[in-house]
């Protein structure tokens, strides 16, 4: 693990540090719970962060010059990453910057590259991720929809589910059968979509916490054209599988999951009533804190690891299962614990006038639970 300080990661820090001191609002209280989760109300602030990081060369700096990024690699998109997640930034781009962007310098064609990736650096394209479905979770290559081969073009027929900002995207990254149902992981191809393509239907899911941040997205005879496919034809488990590892890499999580923690510390130093009095009366509830802490930095770790692997020209297969592993877990740890800090004033969600750090431990108290599900289960990990 490379722990040197890198000159070029100290210069994206203070230029993100510039930029989200210039449109972050002076109480920013942050937004969601992972990089990828931006409430209703932080949609607005989300986009303009991402357009000011753009006009910057700063919203894709790994991306090559030509693809409008600076071609600075992993170092400097963790230094990016690691402002945004410790800023609790909103961000439409996650997965575009963080998921699409890999896999077509990996494996795309060079016009798949010059149209997408420099769109995405330049002008913050949103795109989704369209992998799960009703029937295949963790078993991915067990999925239904299908793409046949019809006059130059591919015909998509199946549905997707937990589509995140599918509502909101130009483009899906899909996942679909272009083998027979038997072939498993061998007969399945990635595509890009155009999320308004004529026959897609997106139903809103709307989670516990009253947030639509997820979709169920159905295909009924979507035509997309053949040069829209990635890579070769039923070579897309294979993509899918480093997309994977790259989401579950945890990078930029680990920052947010210490300033989680250290608001606790400072509500509880500050504060005055409950919060305070429950710590002092209950000394186990410090030493839990303190405990928490320690664990953000085990999770700050792991990231680092995944991080060097990815500069080596590695690529981080258990390492990143084990992130994020550890990762979720500690989320749900961190809820727990900030639960038991603000006792009853815990349960007042966002925009409530009383709630303590505006609501937010409420938010990940139930927006945690499917922390261990989502991008692979808990299990899965563990088998990884």
């Amino acid at each position: 693990m490379d722990f040197r300080s890198r000159q070029e990661m100290e210069a994206v820090r203070a230029e993100v540090r510039a930029v989200l001191s210039s449109v972050l609002p002076a109480d920013w209280g942050g937004s969601g719970l992972l990089p990828m989760d931006v409430l209703p109300e932080h949609m607005g602030l989300a986009r303009q962060l991402d357009m000011a990081l753009a006009e910057r060369g700063l919203l894709a700096p790994s991306f090559p010059p030509e693809y409008g990024g600076r071609g600075m690699g992993p170092y400097a998109h963790y230094a990016l990453l690691e402002e945004l997640g410790y800023h609790l930034a909103p961000r439409l781009t996650t997965i575009a910057v963080d998921l699409v962007g890999p896999v077509l310098l990996l494996y795309g064609s060079e016009e798949q590259r010059r149209q997408h990736l420099t769109r995405i650096a330049r002008e913050g394209t949103i795109w989704s991720q369209g992998f799960s479905e009703p029937q295949a979770g963790s078993d991915l290559t067990s999925l239904q929809t299908t793409a046949r081969r019809r006059d130059g073009c591919y015909v998509i027929n199946g549905q997707k589910i937990w589509t995140s900002m599918a509502h909101q995207a130009e483009w899906i990254i899909l996942l679909a059968r272009t083998g027979p149902p038997e072939s498993r992981g061998r007969g399945l191809s990635l595509f890009l979509v155009p999320a308004k393509a004529p026959g897609i239907t997106i139903s809103p899911i709307v989670d516990m916490t009253g947030a639509h941040m997820l979709n169920q997205v159905f295909f009924e005879d979507v035509e997309v054209p053949a040069e829209n496919l990635v890579g070769e034809e039923n070579q897309g488990w294979y993509m899918a599988v480093r997309t994977l590892d790259i989401e579950r890499s945890n990078i930029g999580s680990a920052v947010g999951q210490q300033q989680n923690v250290e608001d606790l510390i400072r509500f509880v130093q500050e504060a005055r009533g409950s919060g305070q009095e429950r710590v002092s009366l209950l000394p186990s509830l410090r030493y839990e804190l303190a405990e928490r802490w320690v664990e953000t930095e085990i999770s700050l770790l792991l990231s680092y690891r995944v991080v060097t692997m990815q500069n080596r020209g590695l690529i981080p297969n258990y390492e990143a299962s084990a992130t994020k592993l550890y990762s979720m877990e500690l989320n749900q740890r961190i809820a727990n614990t900030g639960m038991k800090v603000l006792g009853l004033y815990g349960q007042l969600a966002r925009g409530q006038k009383w709630a303590p750090l505006r609501g937010r431990i409420e938010f990940m108290y139930l927006r945690s639970v499917a922390n261990t599900i989502e991008g692979g289960t808990s299990e899965i990990q563990r088998n990884v």
